[in-house]
Protein backbone atom coordinates (compact mmCIF):
# COMPACT_ATOMS: atom_id res chain seq x y z
CA UNK A 1 0.00 0.00 0.00
CA UNK A 2 1.01 3.13 -0.73
CA UNK A 3 2.90 4.81 2.29
CA UNK A 4 1.89 8.45 3.87
CA UNK A 5 3.52 10.76 6.44
CA UNK A 6 1.62 10.08 9.26
CA UNK A 7 0.60 13.23 9.84
CA UNK A 8 -0.61 14.06 6.68
CA UNK A 9 -2.16 10.61 4.95
CA UNK A 10 -5.43 11.51 3.63
CA UNK A 11 -8.75 9.09 3.83
CA UNK A 12 -11.33 11.46 2.33
CA UNK A 13 -13.18 8.37 1.90
CA UNK A 14 -14.25 7.41 5.23
CA UNK A 15 -17.89 7.27 6.11
CA UNK A 16 -19.56 9.64 8.41
CA UNK A 17 -21.29 6.68 10.87
CA UNK A 18 -23.74 8.52 13.18
CA UNK A 19 -23.88 6.12 16.47
CA UNK A 20 -26.06 6.39 19.76
CA UNK A 21 -25.46 3.44 21.89
CA UNK A 22 -26.95 2.31 25.06
CA UNK A 23 -24.18 0.34 26.84
CA UNK A 24 -25.30 -2.86 28.59
CA UNK A 25 -24.63 -3.14 32.38
CA UNK A 26 -22.66 -6.81 32.04
CA UNK A 27 -19.12 -7.60 31.21
CA UNK A 28 -18.13 -10.11 28.28
CA UNK A 29 -14.53 -11.66 28.98
CA UNK A 30 -11.29 -10.15 28.89
CA UNK A 31 -12.08 -6.77 26.43
CA UNK A 32 -15.90 -6.90 27.54
CA UNK A 33 -18.06 -3.67 28.85
CA UNK A 34 -17.51 -3.24 32.41
CA UNK A 35 -20.83 -2.68 34.59
CA UNK A 36 -21.80 0.85 35.57
CA UNK A 37 -22.79 -0.51 39.32
CA UNK A 38 -19.85 -2.89 39.47
CA UNK A 39 -19.67 -3.63 43.01
CA UNK A 40 -15.88 -4.19 42.65
CA UNK A 41 -15.31 -0.63 41.67
CA UNK A 42 -14.64 2.66 44.09
CA UNK A 43 -18.53 4.24 43.87
CA UNK A 44 -16.77 7.52 44.87
CA UNK A 45 -17.54 10.18 42.50
CA UNK A 46 -14.13 10.84 40.85
CA UNK A 47 -12.75 14.22 40.01
CA UNK A 48 -13.20 15.08 36.81
CA UNK A 49 -10.96 14.67 33.74
CA UNK A 50 -10.68 16.47 30.39
CA UNK A 51 -8.65 14.21 27.80
CA UNK A 52 -7.19 15.73 25.34
CA UNK A 53 -7.23 13.78 21.37
CA UNK A 54 -5.96 14.16 18.42
CA UNK A 55 -7.36 13.43 15.15
CA UNK A 56 -4.25 12.70 12.96
CA UNK A 57 -6.68 11.41 10.49
CA UNK A 58 -9.75 12.95 8.76
CA UNK A 59 -11.78 10.66 9.15
CA UNK A 60 -12.72 11.34 12.89
CA UNK A 61 -14.25 14.51 13.51
CA UNK A 62 -15.86 16.27 16.36
CA UNK A 63 -19.05 15.32 15.63
CA UNK A 64 -18.03 11.23 14.89
CA UNK A 65 -16.17 11.25 17.95
CA UNK A 66 -19.13 12.96 20.07
CA UNK A 67 -21.49 10.12 18.84
CA UNK A 68 -19.60 6.88 18.84
CA UNK A 69 -17.14 7.60 21.13
CA UNK A 70 -17.34 10.52 24.12
CA UNK A 71 -20.99 9.44 24.82
CA UNK A 72 -20.82 5.80 25.50
CA UNK A 73 -17.91 6.70 27.74
CA UNK A 74 -19.93 9.51 29.68
CA UNK A 75 -23.01 6.94 30.32
CA UNK A 76 -19.87 4.47 32.04
CA UNK A 77 -17.50 7.27 33.26
CA UNK A 78 -18.67 10.37 33.92
CA UNK A 79 -15.91 12.07 34.77
CA UNK A 80 -14.47 12.23 31.55
CA UNK A 81 -14.54 14.73 29.12
CA UNK A 82 -12.35 15.73 26.11
CA UNK A 83 -10.49 18.04 24.02
CA UNK A 84 -10.69 17.23 20.57
CA UNK A 85 -8.23 18.70 17.96
CA UNK A 86 -8.97 18.18 14.56
CA UNK A 87 -7.10 16.84 11.93
CA UNK A 88 -5.29 19.60 10.29
CA UNK A 89 -2.40 19.55 7.30
CA UNK A 90 -0.11 22.27 8.95
CA UNK A 91 -1.06 21.28 12.86
CA UNK A 92 -0.43 18.38 13.95
CA UNK A 93 1.81 16.11 16.11
CA UNK A 94 5.11 17.59 15.42
CA UNK A 95 3.98 21.19 15.92
CA UNK A 96 2.01 19.96 19.15
CA UNK A 97 5.43 18.21 20.67
CA UNK A 98 7.49 21.65 20.02
CA UNK A 99 4.62 23.40 21.54
CA UNK A 100 4.83 21.38 24.38
CA UNK A 101 1.33 20.21 23.92
CA UNK A 102 1.05 16.66 23.63
CA UNK A 103 -2.12 14.97 23.52
CA UNK A 104 -3.31 11.98 25.78
CA UNK A 105 -3.76 9.93 22.78
CA UNK A 106 -4.33 9.81 19.39
CA UNK A 107 -6.66 8.50 16.25
CA UNK A 108 -4.23 7.25 13.36
CA UNK A 109 -4.05 5.40 10.88
CA UNK A 110 -1.58 2.24 10.56
CA UNK A 111 1.19 4.00 10.05
CA UNK A 112 2.67 5.30 13.34
CA UNK A 113 7.01 4.86 12.90
CA UNK A 114 7.08 8.78 13.11
CA UNK A 115 5.78 8.42 16.35
CA UNK A 116 8.09 5.99 17.27
CA UNK A 117 11.06 7.82 16.25
CA UNK A 118 9.48 11.07 18.33
CA UNK A 119 9.46 8.46 21.34
CA UNK A 120 5.84 9.42 21.83
CA UNK A 121 3.89 6.21 21.33
CA UNK A 122 3.32 4.48 25.11
CA UNK A 123 3.84 0.83 24.92
CA UNK A 124 0.30 -0.53 26.67
CA UNK A 125 1.83 -4.33 27.03
CA UNK A 126 0.98 -3.72 30.92
CA UNK A 127 -1.75 -1.42 30.25
CA UNK A 128 -3.70 -3.88 28.59
CA UNK A 129 -3.56 -6.53 30.68
CA UNK A 130 -4.27 -4.23 33.73
CA UNK A 131 -7.69 -2.69 32.12
CA UNK A 132 -8.51 -6.47 30.74
CA UNK A 133 -8.54 -5.71 27.41
CA UNK A 134 -8.02 -9.21 25.60
CA UNK A 135 -6.23 -8.76 22.39
CA UNK A 136 -7.48 -12.41 21.32
CA UNK A 137 -10.72 -10.69 20.18
CA UNK A 138 -9.14 -8.95 17.57
CA UNK A 139 -8.71 -9.80 14.14
CA UNK A 140 -5.14 -11.83 13.85
CA UNK A 141 -4.05 -10.07 11.01
CA UNK A 142 -4.43 -6.65 12.61
CA UNK A 143 -2.99 -7.52 15.51
CA UNK A 144 0.12 -9.24 13.67
CA UNK A 145 0.19 -5.88 12.11
CA UNK A 146 0.10 -4.13 15.44
CA UNK A 147 2.56 -5.81 16.93
CA UNK A 148 5.14 -6.10 13.93
CA UNK A 149 5.92 -2.22 15.07
CA UNK A 150 7.32 -3.13 18.25
CA UNK A 151 10.99 -4.68 18.13
CA UNK A 152 10.59 -6.21 21.28
CA UNK A 153 6.74 -7.25 21.42
CA UNK A 154 5.71 -3.93 22.69
CA UNK A 155 2.19 -3.50 21.58
CA UNK A 156 1.99 0.48 20.60
CA UNK A 157 -1.77 1.03 19.54
CA UNK A 158 -5.28 -0.54 20.21
CA UNK A 159 -7.40 -1.16 16.76
CA UNK A 160 -10.65 0.55 16.66
CA UNK A 161 -12.12 -0.23 12.65
CA UNK A 162 -10.62 -1.77 9.45
CA UNK A 163 -11.20 -1.10 6.21
CA UNK A 164 -11.35 -3.69 3.70
CA UNK A 165 -11.39 -3.95 -0.50
CA UNK A 166 -14.25 -4.76 -2.67
CA UNK A 167 -15.11 -4.64 -6.09
CA UNK A 168 -17.86 -2.15 -7.23
CA UNK A 169 -19.47 -2.55 -9.95
CA UNK A 170 -21.89 -0.86 -12.86
CA UNK A 171 -25.05 -3.11 -13.10
CA UNK A 172 -26.54 -0.67 -16.00
CA UNK A 173 -23.31 -0.60 -18.05
CA UNK A 174 -23.01 -4.74 -18.29
CA UNK A 175 -26.88 -4.73 -18.85
CA UNK A 176 -26.23 -2.11 -21.40
CA UNK A 177 -23.34 -3.87 -23.64
CA UNK A 178 -24.98 -7.47 -22.91
CA UNK A 179 -22.40 -8.62 -20.45
CA UNK A 180 -22.62 -11.19 -17.52
CA UNK A 181 -21.81 -9.34 -13.82
CA UNK A 182 -18.42 -10.12 -12.09
CA UNK A 183 -18.70 -12.67 -9.43
CA UNK A 184 -16.74 -13.67 -6.10
CA UNK A 185 -13.86 -15.34 -6.71
CA UNK A 186 -12.65 -14.02 -9.65
CA UNK A 187 -8.53 -13.65 -10.65
CA UNK A 188 -7.08 -10.02 -11.55
CA UNK A 189 -6.66 -12.14 -15.14
CA UNK A 190 -10.32 -12.86 -15.34
CA UNK A 191 -11.60 -9.36 -14.19
CA UNK A 192 -8.70 -7.72 -16.99
CA UNK A 193 -10.57 -10.15 -19.47
CA UNK A 194 -14.13 -9.19 -18.55
CA UNK A 195 -12.76 -5.37 -18.60
CA UNK A 196 -12.29 -5.79 -22.72
CA UNK A 197 -16.30 -6.43 -22.79
CA UNK A 198 -16.76 -3.41 -21.31
CA UNK A 199 -14.14 -1.13 -22.77
CA UNK A 200 -15.30 1.13 -25.56
CA UNK A 201 -16.73 4.59 -27.26
CA UNK A 202 -20.60 5.38 -27.71
CA UNK A 203 -22.19 8.47 -28.73
CA UNK A 204 -18.55 10.44 -27.97
CA UNK A 205 -18.55 8.60 -24.65
CA UNK A 206 -15.40 6.92 -23.51
CA UNK A 207 -16.73 4.10 -20.81
CA UNK A 208 -14.09 1.92 -19.03
CA UNK A 209 -13.86 -1.68 -17.88
CA UNK A 210 -11.85 -1.89 -15.04
CA UNK A 211 -9.33 0.83 -13.61
CA UNK A 212 -7.24 -0.56 -10.37
CA UNK A 213 -4.03 1.23 -10.00
CA UNK A 214 -5.50 4.05 -7.89
CA UNK A 215 -3.09 4.42 -5.42
CA UNK A 216 -0.41 3.22 -7.46
CA UNK A 217 1.01 0.13 -8.31
CA UNK A 218 2.61 -0.38 -5.08
CA UNK A 219 -1.32 -0.45 -3.22
CA UNK A 220 -2.31 -2.72 -6.51
CA UNK A 221 0.05 -5.26 -5.57
CA UNK A 222 0.64 -5.46 -1.93
CA UNK A 223 -2.23 -8.36 -1.96
CA UNK A 224 1.23 -10.08 -2.76
CA UNK A 225 2.89 -8.46 0.70
CA UNK A 226 6.10 -7.82 -1.65
CA UNK A 227 8.64 -6.75 1.25
CA UNK A 228 9.86 -3.11 0.09
CA UNK A 229 13.27 -3.26 2.52
CA UNK A 230 15.56 -5.51 3.22
CA UNK A 231 15.53 -5.31 7.06
CA UNK A 232 18.87 -6.18 8.26
CA UNK A 233 20.54 -3.86 5.74
CA UNK A 234 17.94 -1.32 5.34
CA UNK A 235 18.12 -1.13 1.66
CA UNK A 236 15.89 -1.38 -1.07
CA UNK A 237 14.40 -4.81 -1.52
CA UNK A 238 12.49 -5.06 -5.31
CA UNK A 239 11.95 -8.90 -5.78
CA UNK A 240 11.81 -10.58 -9.99
CA UNK A 241 7.69 -10.70 -8.75
CA UNK A 242 7.15 -7.00 -9.56
CA UNK A 243 7.89 -8.02 -13.33
CA UNK A 244 4.94 -9.97 -13.16
CA UNK A 245 2.33 -6.88 -11.54
CA UNK A 246 4.08 -4.69 -14.23
CA UNK A 247 2.97 -7.02 -16.93
CA UNK A 248 -0.27 -7.15 -15.34
CA UNK A 249 -1.45 -3.71 -15.07
CA UNK A 250 0.33 -2.95 -18.61
CA UNK A 251 -2.28 -5.51 -19.98
CA UNK A 252 -5.30 -3.98 -18.22
CA UNK A 253 -3.91 -0.88 -19.92
CA UNK A 254 -3.08 -1.89 -23.43
CA UNK A 255 -6.72 -2.85 -23.86
CA UNK A 256 -7.23 0.59 -25.88
CA UNK A 257 -10.43 1.87 -24.88
CA UNK A 258 -9.55 0.73 -21.09
CA UNK A 259 -6.83 3.05 -20.94
CA UNK A 260 -7.22 6.24 -17.84
CA UNK A 261 -6.37 9.48 -19.14
CA UNK A 262 -3.78 9.32 -16.72
CA UNK A 263 -2.23 6.24 -14.31
CA UNK A 264 -3.80 7.30 -11.27
CA UNK A 265 -7.03 8.93 -12.28
CA UNK A 266 -9.20 8.38 -9.75
CA UNK A 267 -11.78 5.57 -10.15
CA UNK A 268 -14.46 6.68 -7.78
CA UNK A 269 -14.98 9.58 -9.90
CA UNK A 270 -15.45 7.47 -12.81
CA UNK A 271 -17.74 5.05 -10.83
CA UNK A 272 -19.86 7.36 -9.06
CA UNK A 273 -20.04 10.49 -10.58
CA UNK A 274 -19.20 9.98 -14.39
CA UNK A 275 -20.89 6.48 -14.19
CA UNK A 276 -17.98 5.35 -17.06
CA UNK A 277 -16.14 3.19 -15.36
CA UNK A 278 -17.99 -0.52 -15.01
CA UNK A 279 -15.87 -1.89 -12.05
CA UNK A 280 -13.58 -0.21 -9.45
CA UNK A 281 -11.87 -1.94 -6.87
CA UNK A 282 -12.13 0.44 -3.67
CA UNK A 283 -12.02 0.68 -0.08
CA UNK A 284 -15.41 -0.50 1.56
CA UNK A 285 -15.68 2.20 4.12
CA UNK A 286 -14.91 5.00 1.62
CA UNK A 287 -16.85 3.69 -1.15
CA UNK A 288 -20.38 3.47 1.45
CA UNK A 289 -19.38 6.81 1.96
CA UNK A 290 -19.83 8.02 -1.71
CA UNK A 291 -22.61 5.57 -2.93
CA UNK A 292 -25.18 6.63 0.10
CA UNK A 293 -25.06 9.72 -1.94
CA UNK A 294 -25.24 8.12 -5.47
CA UNK A 295 -29.04 7.77 -6.09
CA UNK A 296 -29.34 7.30 -9.76
CA UNK A 297 -26.31 4.56 -9.82
CA UNK A 298 -27.58 1.25 -9.90
CA UNK A 299 -24.38 -0.60 -8.52
CA UNK A 300 -23.80 -3.92 -6.47
CA UNK A 301 -20.38 -5.35 -5.05
CA UNK A 302 -18.36 -8.58 -5.23
CA UNK A 303 -15.15 -9.66 -3.24
CA UNK A 304 -12.07 -7.53 -5.22
CA UNK A 305 -10.47 -10.18 -7.71
CA UNK A 306 -7.02 -11.76 -6.37
CA UNK A 307 -3.58 -12.42 -7.86
CA UNK A 308 -3.95 -16.42 -8.30
CA UNK A 309 -0.52 -17.20 -6.07
CA UNK A 310 -2.42 -15.12 -3.27
CA UNK A 311 -5.67 -16.92 -3.30
CA UNK A 312 -8.47 -14.85 -1.73
CA UNK A 313 -6.20 -11.77 -0.48
CA UNK A 314 -6.66 -8.42 -1.17
CA UNK A 315 -4.66 -5.26 -0.21
CA UNK A 316 -2.80 -4.90 2.99
CA UNK A 317 -4.27 -4.20 5.98
CA UNK A 318 -5.86 -1.47 7.07
CA UNK A 319 -7.35 -0.09 10.20
CA UNK A 320 -7.55 2.97 12.29
CA UNK A 321 -6.51 3.00 15.62
CA UNK A 322 -5.23 4.85 18.88
CA UNK A 323 -1.93 4.97 20.17
CA UNK A 324 -1.77 7.00 23.64
CA UNK A 325 1.13 9.19 24.56
CA UNK A 326 4.11 8.25 27.01
CA UNK A 327 3.32 11.60 28.95
CA UNK A 328 -0.38 11.31 29.79
CA UNK A 329 -1.07 12.38 33.49
CA UNK A 330 -4.22 10.04 33.16
CA UNK A 331 -3.36 6.89 32.09
CA UNK A 332 -6.15 4.95 33.55
CA UNK A 333 -8.68 7.11 32.72
CA UNK A 334 -7.57 6.99 28.66
CA UNK A 335 -7.53 2.87 28.92
CA UNK A 336 -11.09 2.91 30.39
CA UNK A 337 -12.08 5.03 27.25
CA UNK A 338 -9.95 2.40 25.15
CA UNK A 339 -12.05 -0.55 26.38
CA UNK A 340 -15.44 1.22 25.74
CA UNK A 341 -14.57 1.88 21.81
CA UNK A 342 -13.87 -2.22 21.88
CA UNK A 343 -16.64 -3.36 23.33
CA UNK A 344 -18.99 -5.67 21.76
CA UNK A 345 -21.99 -3.26 22.48
CA UNK A 346 -19.95 -0.08 20.86
CA UNK A 347 -18.40 -2.68 17.77
CA UNK A 348 -21.62 -4.29 17.23
CA UNK A 349 -23.51 -0.55 16.90
CA UNK A 350 -20.60 0.66 14.84
CA UNK A 351 -20.88 -2.55 12.19
CA UNK A 352 -24.44 -2.03 11.56
CA UNK A 353 -24.17 1.41 10.61
CA UNK A 354 -21.42 0.43 8.19
CA UNK A 355 -17.97 0.57 9.74
CA UNK A 356 -15.95 -2.95 9.95
CA UNK A 357 -15.45 -4.13 13.25
CA UNK A 358 -11.84 -5.13 14.47
CA UNK A 359 -13.60 -8.27 16.48
CA UNK A 360 -13.09 -11.93 15.36
CA UNK A 361 -17.02 -12.30 16.94
CA UNK A 362 -18.88 -13.55 14.16
CA UNK A 363 -22.05 -12.25 15.09
CA UNK A 364 -20.60 -8.15 15.12
CA UNK A 365 -19.16 -9.13 11.28
CA UNK A 366 -22.97 -9.96 9.97
CA UNK A 367 -24.54 -7.19 11.72
CA UNK A 368 -22.14 -5.47 8.69
CA UNK A 369 -24.49 -2.12 7.24
CA UNK A 370 -27.99 -2.98 8.69
CA UNK A 371 -29.23 0.03 9.29
CA UNK A 372 -28.24 1.44 6.18
CA UNK A 373 -31.29 1.56 3.93
CA UNK A 374 -29.24 2.03 0.27
CA UNK A 375 -27.33 -1.16 0.41
CA UNK A 376 -30.38 -3.05 0.60
CA UNK A 377 -29.91 -6.23 -1.55
CA UNK A 378 -26.70 -5.72 -2.02
CA UNK A 379 -24.14 -8.88 -2.14
CA UNK A 380 -21.90 -7.12 0.97
CA UNK A 381 -21.29 -10.90 1.89
CA UNK A 382 -19.24 -10.89 -1.47
CA UNK A 383 -17.01 -8.31 0.50
CA UNK A 384 -15.93 -10.48 3.63
CA UNK A 385 -15.00 -13.73 0.96
CA UNK A 386 -11.75 -12.36 0.80
CA UNK A 387 -8.82 -11.60 4.15
CA UNK A 388 -6.28 -8.59 4.06
CA UNK A 389 -2.79 -9.30 3.27
CA UNK A 390 -0.37 -8.87 6.20
CA UNK A 391 1.39 -5.87 6.69
CA UNK A 392 5.11 -5.89 5.21
CA UNK A 393 7.91 -4.56 7.14
CA UNK A 394 7.51 -1.27 8.10
CA UNK A 395 10.45 1.47 7.68
CA UNK A 396 10.75 5.46 7.66
CA UNK A 397 12.52 4.01 4.10
CA UNK A 398 9.22 2.31 2.44
CA UNK A 399 7.75 5.58 1.17
CA UNK A 400 11.12 6.33 -0.83
CA UNK A 401 10.76 2.16 -2.52
CA UNK A 402 7.11 2.36 -3.25
CA UNK A 403 7.30 6.27 -4.70
CA UNK A 404 10.21 5.35 -6.95
CA UNK A 405 8.27 1.80 -8.12
CA UNK A 406 5.17 3.80 -8.83
CA UNK A 407 7.27 6.07 -10.93
CA UNK A 408 8.98 3.20 -12.69
CA UNK A 409 5.46 1.54 -13.40
CA UNK A 410 3.93 5.74 -14.92
CA UNK A 411 6.77 5.41 -17.75
CA UNK A 412 5.63 1.60 -18.41
CA UNK A 413 2.06 3.23 -18.58
CA UNK A 414 3.59 6.17 -20.62
CA UNK A 415 5.43 4.19 -22.91
CA UNK A 416 9.11 5.70 -22.18
CA UNK A 417 10.61 2.06 -20.46
CA UNK A 418 10.15 -1.11 -20.92
CA UNK A 419 9.09 -3.18 -17.67
CA UNK A 420 12.97 -4.41 -16.54
CA UNK A 421 14.61 -1.41 -17.71
CA UNK A 422 12.02 0.69 -15.22
CA UNK A 423 12.66 -1.59 -12.39
CA UNK A 424 16.45 -1.61 -12.77
CA UNK A 425 15.97 2.20 -12.42
CA UNK A 426 13.30 1.98 -9.60
CA UNK A 427 16.00 0.01 -7.50
CA UNK A 428 19.07 2.75 -8.60
CA UNK A 429 16.46 5.74 -7.63
CA UNK A 430 15.00 3.93 -4.17
CA UNK A 431 18.75 3.29 -3.23
CA UNK A 432 20.02 6.76 -3.41
CA UNK A 433 16.48 8.36 -1.87
CA UNK A 434 17.36 6.22 1.49
CA UNK A 435 21.04 6.69 1.50
CA UNK A 436 19.87 10.42 1.43
CA UNK A 437 17.47 10.15 4.44
CA UNK A 438 20.11 8.06 6.51
CA UNK A 439 22.56 11.20 5.91
CA UNK A 440 19.38 13.02 7.29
Amino acid sequence: MKQFPVMKRSRKHLLVYPLLLSLAAGCSGGGGQPSATDPAKDNKPKDPVTLKVLFANPGMTKEIFQELIAEPVKKLHPHISFEMVEFQTTYGLNEMIAAGDIPDFIYTTPYIQTMLDSDIALDLTEPLKKHQIDTARFNPVVMNAIKSFGTKGEIYSLPYMSQSFAMWYNKSLFDRFGSAYPTDGMTWDQAIELSKKLARQENGVQYRGLVATHGGISTFASSLSLELIDSKTLTALISDKWNAVFAKGKALYDIVDNRPLKLNASNVQLFVRDQTLAMAPYWTGGMLGYLKDAKDLNWDVVQVPYFAEAPNKYYQVDYHQFVVSKTTKHLDDVMEVLKVTVSDEVQAKAARQGKETVLTNQSIVDQFAQDLDFVKGKNLKGIFKGQASNMIFQSKYNGAVSTAINAAFNDVFEGKSDINSALRKAKEEADKKIAELKQQ
